[in-house]
């Protein structure tokens, strides 16, 4: 991988480097002799590495220089030699103006940092000055400098039990004095000092760092990329002891730690980086692993910069083995090795690293796309182990390249480091870089890493919250029950989530080495003295054992917990998990989904062609975006994709679901399910699928083909019925054409279709279904017409018409059989009831079937409907001889012809040509419905030779009507005439009433006195009002009493 780079800048400076600092464009480099060497420092625009170029050399004094600074506000210089911290005014560092800081004599570090405060008015054009602080370690003690333009101010102390041998600052505050520094006393122990500038008595205090152990650290830091150098560790101080010229000789070792964000501090203990807060405590649970103590620690966002010493695993000789220094560089976030790599070797010997610092700048860029650009993030100084070679070339000054964010988000990407990659986005900020390289691209793709993992509920979160398309989730789960062509086999999942090309899902893990070659590498540096209980042939034993850095093996922090399958590609059923997360995916879209559409109804689906005929790359290219900001066309596909979605994995995980989501409105492809549900012989959810789809067809015809298989007919029958019931007006032709099977079978049965006491049936047309009753089935086509005439109350006369036709049809055809007699004289009756009791037939129609002596009765209630009277009663009378039938029919037709009981008579007494008057019949009408019959001409109608005893009744009933009604003309005027004077006399009581109106009598209307004024009085209770009051007085009389 090739993200970072080692390069040159001062290759040999004939002199060995004790101290460096690089500030804007200047490099400070201070020597072993005392010299300070000031060189340019500019990045060259053709390849963006550093340029130098030596400006002055000053010579400050005959002891090495321990360590460089600058104060930016007072523009000075720090130097730390020979136990003494002198400050010097740039750019001339004449010794007249130096300053020696007597209070912080005996001085074994220092450090400084820059903040910011509210400034006095007229100080800044912000208001906001910007002071430094200084903090001197010396022998037990510390002492803490203010700094600002004026230069430093007086210094606070405070007594240690210790000495400061590293001071390290959090992070810079944005506003307001540091609060707490680190002091190192040595690798394993380490105190806060506490600044507190507003107490007068106690601004200087220190408090203990957090006494447990580090939390334990992740194998994932020992993991190296390829180019990494392998071998065997070598502890700070190891190479002490080894023959020859070894650099800093038996001083011992300074501790290490440096500031990372937030208030947060990385301190070398050992192998171990330990992360602490500002009060103390551990900050991560996780610690960074080394393979051995370090000899350099640096940090530059987002990336841990460390130096250790590694002996060659290819030594075989232990008098040869010189450790070689190896640059680890990690990544913050995660702690994961992103790479390591060693310094050029020298022809001879081995070399040391004195120093690693970071390059500073005095405005640093605020452009998102300098700060991912490739830049120098490290200076690195080595020195030659060997004597002769340190003295001939002296030290060498390094720079170490980070390459271009972006790429390395890419390359992590392409490694299948996901989570590194987020780490890294989130260290460095999203500006400036693609979409296809901010968290929510990858994120979805860690998401896609935790399937492969078999993190599904994890995953589908993730899947939640960045609204990935639902194609692209099913994608991943098995072709043949859940994802059918959208499946796409797992070394493409990346690929499809649009990860960089040959994206892997997890990172490439290779075999450790055996153990006989880590034995042999043992046996090289057994002889070699000086090791730390780290680097000892024990501690490098268990190296050789456990970390070799491109180890495939990894901590399991979930060893003890229940383990979840993977899906594999040769699974037809996934794991049970990842189908319940799945289901908890889909079920929040289609929650989700039902609120877009409140706001964004969905088009027709029956516009558009179904989802089966899309293909699964224009699926997997809807966008995943939240649903409002969706087109309506693409809501659908989304919709459809949900929940063709749903009701498969119901059918794996919950089949008792699966009817209940067919019963409701969805949008599932029907052709996408429809033989998974035959196959599980979910015949009644696909049946109301199809209903739901509105695919009638598919439905009715399925319900026949189950159908045959049913012996009972209350099991054979009534399901297609009902379904039919449903359908209404707009599917009628289907409706008539399924329904044929069943009348062909049980016409009863069938019948219920139509008859029903449902909205759907009653509002199907009803002509189009008599005829194709007529066609089908003329018993059905009768209980119809009987059903919605009699029943529902039609009255279409071409409904009664055809009804009497097939009653008359039913008798004329029942007339030659042999067969049961009341059951054709039932039918009969029925015709004749029927022909009483309708009123909207027309009689013309059917009277022309009959023939001259077909159906008498029918023929005599025909005419009759024609006003045909006298015909019809010769029927009854000379054809049926039916005197009664006669009678009845003249009552019948009494109120709407009051003269026809003397046409009864009258064909009784005058009969036609040949025939005898009927006498008797004639008698008992007139003894019956004498009231109803004129006597004048009932006496000019009667034969002279009838007696007054055979007409007494008839003539006394007469007599008596005609006396009954002249008394109640009597007393019906006499009546009138008494209410007559009864009103009479209320008009003359109310005409004589007297109103006495007195000066104190108030008008009710408008409150206001009478007095001479004209009135008007007010019935009948009296009142009296002003003239000009009386319309509104009477309209409210007229309100209250209602």
């Amino acid at each position: 991988m090739g993200g970072f780079s080692i390069h040159p800048l001062l290759p040999s400076i004939k002199a060995k480097i004790t101290a460096i600092h690089q500030y804007d464009d200047r490099l400070y480099v201070g020597l072993l002799n005392g010299t300070l060497q000031i060189y340019s420092y500019n990045i060259s625009k053709d390849d963006n590495l550093p340029r130098v170029e030596l400006l002055k050399t000053h010579t400050l004094g005959k002891r090495q220089m321990d360590q460089i600074g600058i104060l930016g506000e007072s523009n000075q210089i720090i130097i730390l030699s020979d136990t003494v911290v002198t400050l010097y005014s740039l750019p001339e560092l004449t010794k007249k103006g130096s300053i020696v800081l007597n209070q912080a004599r005996s001085a074994h570090c220092f450090a400084h940092t820059k903040y910011s405060t509210q400034g006095k008015k007229g100080e800044s054009s912000t208001g906001i000055s910007s002071k430094e602080l200084l903090v001197v370690g010396c022998r037990k003690k510390v002492v803490v400098y203010g700094a600002g333009k004026g230069g430093l101010k007086e210094g606070w102390e405070l007594n240690l039990p210790h000495s400061p041998r590293t001071i390290i600052f959090p992070s810079p505050p944005s506003t307001g004095i540091p609060e707490t520094v680190h002091l190192l006393f040595t690798p394993q122990t380490s105190v806060l000092l506490h600044i507190n500038p507003s107490s007068s008595a106690n601004r200087l205090n220190v408090s203990d760092t957090t006494t447990f152990p580090p939390p334990p650290s992740s194998s994932a830091s020992l993991i190296a990329e390829e180019g990494g150098s392998t071998g065997i560790t070598m502890g700070m101080g190891a190479l002490t002891g080894l023959g020859g010229y070894v650099g800093l000789g038996a001083k011992s070792a300074a501790p290490l730690g440096t500031s990372t964000v937030g208030g947060e501090v990385l301190l070398a203990r050992d192998d171990t980086g330990a992360f602490l807060s500002s009060e103390g405590n551990y900050t991560r649970t996780e610690s960074l692993q080394w393979p051995g103590p370090p000899d350099a620690l640096a940090f530059s966002n987002p990336h841990i910069y460390s130096v250790v010493p590694v002996l060659p695993s290819s030594s075989t000789s232990s008098s040869q083995t010189i450790p070689v220094p190896t640059v680890q560089i990690h990544l913050a976030p995660t702690l994961t090795l992103r790479q390591a790599f060693k310094l050029p070797e020298p022809p001879t010997g081995g070399q040391a690293v004195s120093h690693m610092i970071n390059t500073f700048k005095a405005s640093p860029s605020l452009i998102p796309a300098e700060v991912m650009n490739p830049s120098t993030k490290m200076l690195i100084v080595s020195t030659p182990t060997d004597r002769h070679l340190s003295q001939a070339e002296g030290s060498s000054i390094w720079t170490l390249q980070s390459g271009d964010i972006g790429e390395e988000v890419d390359q992590l990407v392409k490694e299948g480091r996901v989570s590194d990659a987020i780490g890294l986005v989130e260290a460095v900020g999203e500006v400036g870089l693609s979409p296809s390289r901010r968290l929510p691209h990858l994120k979805t793709l860690q998401a896609v890493t935790q399937m492969a993992k078999g993190e599904y509920q994890s995953a589908m979160e993730a899947f939640l919250i960045f609204n990935v398309n639902p194609a692209l989730v099913l994608s991943l789960y098995p072709a043949e029950i859940i994802s059918g062509k959208l499946h796409v086999p797992k070394d493409q999942w990346m690929d499809l989530f649009g990860a960089v090309p040959e994206a892997k899902l997890q990172p490439e893990t290779t075999v450790e080495r055996e153990d006989s070659t880590a034995k042999g590498i043992l046996k090289s540096v057994a002889g070699l003295g000086g090791l730390t209980k780290k680097g000892s042939v024990n501690g490098l034993r268990e190296l050789g054992d456990n970390a070799s850095i491109r180890s495939g093996k990894s901590i399991d922090k979930n060893a003890d917990q229940e383990k979840v399958p993977i899906m594999k590609e040769e699974d037809a059923v996934p794991p049970r998990a990842a189908l319940e997360a799945l289901m908890y995916f889909l079920s929040d879209r289609r929650q989700k989904l039902a609120g877009a559409m409140a706001t964004n109804p969905l088009p027709i689906e029956a516009d558009y062609p179904p989802l089966s005929s899309l293909s699964a790359e224009t699926q997997h290219n809807l966008p995943s975006t939240p649903f409002s900001e969706l087109t309506p066309e693409q809501l659908l596909r989304i919709a459809q994709v949900i929940y063709t979605g749903l009701i498969k994995v119901y059918l794996v995980a919950r089949p008792v679901l699966v009817g209940s989501l067919c019963r409701i409105e969805n949008w599932c492809d029907v052709e996408e399910v429809e033989e998974l549900l035959k196959a599980q012989k979910k015949f009644g959810d696909l049946i109301d699928l199809y209903q739901g789809k509105k695919m009638h067809g598919k439905a009715l015809k399925m319900l026949h083909e189950l159908a045959k298989d049913e012996e009972d007919k209350l099991d054979r029958y009534p399901p297609t019925i009902r379904y039919l019931q449903k359908l209404g007006p707009s599917q009628l032709d289907l409706i008539l054409e399924s329904s044929k099977w069943i009348f062909e079978e049980d016409p009863k049965m069938g019948l219920q279709i139509f008859t029903a006491d449902e909205p759907e049936v009653e509002s199907l047309p009803r002509s189009e279904v008599m005829r194709f009753l007529d066609k089908t089935n003329q018993e059905a086509c009768i209980g119809y017409l009987e059903h919605i005439i009699h029943t529902v109350g039609e009255e279409g006369p071409d409904f009664h018409d055809k009804l009497a036709e097939l009653y008359h049809a039913r008798v004329k055809g029942e007339q030659g059989k042999k067969g049961d007699a009341d059951i054709r004289e039932a039918n009969y009756e029925i015709f004749l009831e029927f022909l009483q009791s309708s009123t909207t037939y027309r009689p013309f129609r059917l009277i022309s079937k009959l023939a001259a002596e077909e159906m008498p009765e029918a023929r005599a209630i025909l005419l009759g409907r024609m006003g045909k009277h006298e015909e019809a009663l010769r029927i009854y009378v000379y054809n049926l001889e039916d005197y009664q039938a006669a009678e009845l029919y003249c009552v019948r037709n009494y109120p709407s012809n009051d003269e026809i009981f003397l046409l009864l008579l009258r064909i009784y007494l005058r009969p036609i040509s040949g025939k005898e008057p009927l006498l008797s019949p004639s008698l008992t009408l007139l003894s019956k419905y004498s009231n109803s019959l004129e006597p004048k001409q009932v006496l000019d109608l009667l034969p002279p030779l009838i007696t007054i005893q055979q007409v007494d009744k008839f003539l006394l009933s007469t007599i008596r009507d005609t006396f009954k009604k002249q008394n109640e003309n009597k007393l019906f005027k006499n009546l009138i005439k008494s209410r007559k004077e009864e009103l009479d006399r209320i008009l003359l009581g109310l005409e004589n009433k007297r109103i006495r109106i007195t000066d104190q009598r108030i008008c009710p209307q408008c409150h206001k006195r009478l007095g001479n004024s004209a009135i008007a009085v007010h019935a009948p209770r009296g009142e009296v009002t002003h003239l000009h009051c009386k319309d509104s007085f009477s309209t409210k009389l007229a309100r209250l009493r209602g």
